[in-house]
């Protein structure tokens, strides 16, 4: 590598690894991750920024999700402007993946729900979709627990994928902890060599640009690694269904299949693999007209999937599977891998700066959680729209504005 380079992983180190420290600020007062006393008085130490000096810690959080856009800004124009390497690219995913696999999931409690699902199979021989954790009250994790009242709302592929690093960590929390964190950390570096992949089979000269749009955007290392939302195993089915439609139609149908074992939400792109299949494409020339209307399939794909985003947040749905219903009316920030996971596999420069800004204010939601300390402080559902939707808008303004001047 380039000195440049060599001084920009620098950074990326730096810049993640003091996010994996922060992120044990917010370790549940509860949970005891280890024994070891340099290690208890480490999360003792961050516990008190986390919960004891709240409006510090939460301008920390600000600080910090400013600059990692700032450094994936820079990134993202180094590798337009062909600055830096496929090299840098890979083993800066790689570094940034191994040190947030080491992060507490300070955004969120889903993981030990993943992990209390898993053990509901193997430790208690029963199903998540008719047991709760509620219904183990001797069991010593429900001490730092969430949502220990709801059934499992995930496909049965995730469950018995779940039971993979259950098993392997031995019914130990630590290394259940770990070993889910590293299991659904390797769909993120699966998932940047799946766009990467098609992007080289569309012949897009801007494939390095694609590539580090997902790897190194901030939101997608924070929920997808940091948070190990299971969001991003989803990405990988409807990325490989994508990647498999210009090897074989039935494989594609098969990795669209499993996703919706997964999340269900795959689903949505089924109609439009069969509105292609009926059209006789198959991409496998992606020059001239074969590649437009690749990019429209993946446009529509889109388009669906952010139309589903928004109502799937506004209204009361049913999951399915799950005996009592399970109902989401808010937007979450993990969501954008429905949609802008998409995005890298378009050579769109007004969509990337439009979902750069998205990125940024779906980060900005968590200010009032961190600053509270739970989001039923007044003004809190004020203050999420807002700021999640302001960055874009100033975005659309801006790019609209640099178009008609410069015409």
């Amino acid at each position: 590598m380039s000195k440049t380079e060599k001084i920009l992983l620098a950074i990326n180190a730096l810049l993640y690894g003091s996010l994996a420290i922060f992120s044990y600020s917010y370790v549940d007062l509860n949970l005891t991750i280890s024994q070891n006393k340099l290690v208890l008085a480490f999360v003792n130490t961050m516990q008190q920024l986390g919960y004891f000096n709240r409006p510090t810690a939460t301008l920390i959080y600000l600080i910090w999700i400013f600059l990692a856009f700032l450094f994936f800004i820079i990134n993202l124009w180094l590798c337009y402007r062909s600055k830096v390497s496929l090299r840098y690219l890979a083993i800066s995913t790689v570094t940034n993946t191994l040190i947030l696999v080491f992060a507490y999931p300070f955004l969120s409690s889903d993981l030990f729900n993943y992990m209390f699902d898993a053990k509901i199979i193997l430790n208690y021989h029963a199903s998540p979709y008719t047991h709760r954790p509620l219904d183990f009250p001797n069991d010593e994790w429900l001490r730092f627990m969430r949502w220990v009242h709801r059934y499992s709302p995930y496909g049965p592929l995730w469950l018995g994928m779940s039971l993979i690093p259950a098993f392997l960590g031995f019914g130990k929390f630590i290394l259940n902890f770990l070993t889910f964190k590293i299991f659904i950390g390797v769909f993120h570096l699966l998932n940047t060599y799946l766009i990467y992949k098609i992007l080289k089979k569309m012949n897009n000269k801007s494939y390095l640009l694609g590539t580090a749009f997902y790897a190194f955007n901030p939101l997608f290392l924070i929920e997808g690694v940091a948070n190990a939302h299971n969001d991003v195993v989803l990405a990988t089915f409807i990325l490989l269904a994508i990647y498999l439609w210009v090897i074989s139609k039935k494989a594609a149908y098969l990795s669209i299949f499993l996703g919706i074992l997964i999340k269900y939400i795959p689903i949505l792109n089924l109609p439009w693999l069969m509105f292609f299949h009926l059209r006789g494409e198959r991409f496998s020339h992606l020059g001239g007209v074969q590649g437009k209307d690749f990019r429209r399939f993946i446009l529509l794909n889109l388009i669906t999937m952010a139309l589903f985003t928004y109502i799937f947040s506004s209204f009361k749905i049913t999951i399915p599977f799950v005996s009592s219903g399970a109902t989401q009316v808010q937007f979450q920030p993990w969501y954008l891998f429905w949609t802008l996971t998409l995005i890298a596999l378009l050579d769109n420069m007004f969509l990337f700066v439009i979902a750069i800004a998205l990125s940024l204010g779906a980060s900005l939601r968590y200010l009032p959680y961190l600053y509270y300390g739970d989001w039923s402080h007044t003004g809190t559902i004020e203050f999420m729209t807002p700021i999640t939707i302001i960055p874009p808008i100033i975005a659309l303004i801006v790019v609209s504005l640099k178009k008609r001047f410069l015409k």
